[in-house]
């Protein structure tokens, strides 16, 4: 379900066990090895028409060019009319299947990677077919556009115009340079990674918009099971079966999906009892215990990989880790989780989600602890009488009155702002100096695949501040970048003994942060309803092709 923060926020949160090592271990080896699409053994069933799907979001959709689209509104959009050439399978972060890709190949040290295309793979443009220069361009496109997606190929790739090679019209070689364990879980996101209609989009360029970004933001490009039939915006977008999709209509789907923007949480649920919507979510905690009553509809609760935290400007008053040792110490986990969220959520204690490889499961656990948040305080030489903001948007101000009232107790003011997402976003987004921003910020983010670089480095990178990611405090440790810097290319080994190393000082030592939650991935929906799944890394959107009634 789409998110109402600005980011995939928690873009950017359901929950597997952590046996990442066995896990891990499976897919190092399989990315050396060919995958191949199995062959179909025998004759695909007929379609059958299970109607039409109608969701409920609090808010909608504004762009779907996955070069630039941040929010999960756009992906959820994005993964059901586009297409990446490989997949995550179902709910496993490690597994990988076919898409737009048939088959691929790394090299001994898996520094290059050839993948070999499925053939006749039509666009909703009408074009046919796909070939290697669709998806040379929309890869290079999505960095040499440095829109606000670009970091992800960025990390593998310095030119991609010359390491992306078109071999043949339907074999495309990646040219990393380096070793590069984490290329093929990139090259699956659902957020950023989906190949387009190059001629399309080229066809669409303009001197001042030479990547066709303004035209693409909302037109639609992809090769996936739906296509967008109607855009009302603010209102409504309307999905349709597109016929000519790849992957076939065998068995039982929804030939229609109407997405719904309707803000108000009390009337998303009347909707969903009175059986005119099919799904939903960001209801209250009280509507999800009362609706598991319900047999009409099922709860689903799993845990993501999603973080939400108070951000600390290293700034004025927090401008010393004793201080904000102090505010770690002084906010009230138990009552925001069993208060506030009734369950749904459980503690965080850094800047990697419990479902992440590389979490440190006997990392430092913050305490609430009022006698030690005043001791730390004073150390920090933050007086009584202090005046702290705090700012936020969207879900993310549950916390501002339980720290307030904390703060309350040290003689310490806490003033809140609530913003809209546009107003939020200029702060956030902006390039005002740290002494100019809020004293605190709520917000949550969850990564693109399951690695520990991916998950902090835009959280707790010096070079994330502002405008470059989401390091909205202006946090700066140079050790914690010098570990970053280590992990970018790291084996996997010394990537799980950095990412244990920088837990430990951005969730105990010098914490950017108040880690607060991870809180649950809550999609209810009607138990007619079938073929719903949840990955921790693909939170808040819906694969409606895999569902019917």
């Amino acid at each position: 379900m789409p998110t109402l923060s600005p980011a995939r926020a928690g873009r950017r949160g359901g929950s597997p066990a952590r046996h990442f090592i066995a896990t891990t271990l499976v897919c190092s080896l399989a990315l050396v090895a060919p995958h191949v699409a199995s062959a179909r053994t025998q004759a695909p069933a007929p379609f059958v028409d299970a109607g039409t799907l109608t969701t409920a979001d609090p808010s909608s959709v504004s762009d779907i060019d996955p070069a630039s689209a941040e929010s999960s509104d756009g992906a959820n959009v994005e993964r059901n009319i586009d297409g990446t050439l490989i997949a995550l399978a179902g709910s496993s972060m490690v597994r990988f299947q076919p898409a737009l890709a048939t088959s691929w190949s790394a090299n001994a040290d898996q520094s290059v990677y050839i993948f070999h295309l499925r053939h006749g793979v039509r666009f909703h443009t009408g074009r046919c077919c796909l070939t290697a220069d669709d998806v040379k361009y929309s890869i290079a496109r999505t960095m040499l556009a440095q829109l606000a997606n670009a970091y992800l190929f960025s990390r593998f790739l310095s030119n991609p115009l010359k390491q992306i090679k078109v071999l043949d019209p339907y074999t495309v070689e990646f040219d990393l340079g380096r070793r590069q364990l984490f290329f093929l879980n990139a090259l699956a996101s659902i957020y950023i990674a989906q190949i387009l209609d190059a001629r399309a989009l080229k066809a669409h360029a303009t001197k001042s918009d030479p990547y066709a970004h303004n035209w693409a933001t909302d037109h639609d490009l992809g090769t996936g099971p739906y296509m967008i039939q109607s855009w009302q915006r603010g209102q409504q977008l309307v999905l349709t079966r597109f016929p000519a999709y790849w992957g076939g209509w065998s068995g039982p789907h929804f030939s229609k999906i109407v997405v719904r923007t309707v803000p108000d949480s009390t009337t998303r649920r009347e909707l969903l009892e009175r059986g005119q919507v099919d799904l939903t979510g960001y209801l209250t905690p009280q509507d999800y215990d009362a609706l598991k009553q319900n047999p009409k509809v099922r709860v689903s609760a799993p845990y993501g990989a999603e973080i939400d935290y108070i951000i600390m400007t290293e700034a004025g008053p927090l401008a010393s880790p004793y201080a904000r040792q102090a505010l770690s110490y002084a906010f009230p986990y138990q009552a925001l989780i069993q208060g506030i969220y009734h369950g749904y959520a459980r503690r965080a204690y850094g800047p990697l989600a419990s479902t992440l490889l590389g979490y440190d499961p006997h990392q430092f656990h913050y305490q609430t602890d009022l006698a030690k948040a005043r001791e730390l305080l004073r150390k920090a030489g933050v007086k009584p009488g202090t005046v702290l903001t705090f700012a936020y948007s969207g879900p993310f101000g549950a916390a501002a009155p339980l720290l307030q009232a904390q703060l309350a107790q040290l003689g310490i003011t806490v003033k809140i702002q609530q913003l809209d997402s546009g107003a939020f976003d200029t702060i956030f987004f902006g390039t005002e100096p740290a002494s100019r921003r809020p004293n605190l910020m709520g917000y949550g983010w969850y990564p693109d695949y399951d690695d520990p670089y991916d998950a902090a480095v835009p959280l707790v990178a010096s070079y994330s501040a502002g405008p470059n990611g989401v390091n909205g405090g202006y946090y700066h440790n140079r050790e914690v970048d010098a570990l970053l810097a280590q992990m970018q290319n790291a084996d996997r080994d010394t990537l799980v003994r950095d990412a244990y190393k920088l837990q430990d000082i951005t969730g105990r030592l010098d914490p950017p942060a108040i880690w607060t939650d991870e809180r649950a991935d809550v999609v209810v929906l009607s138990s007619a309803v079938q073929g719903y799944f949840d990955n921790p890394v693909e939170a808040y959107t819906v694969d409606y092709y895999a569902l019917h009634r």
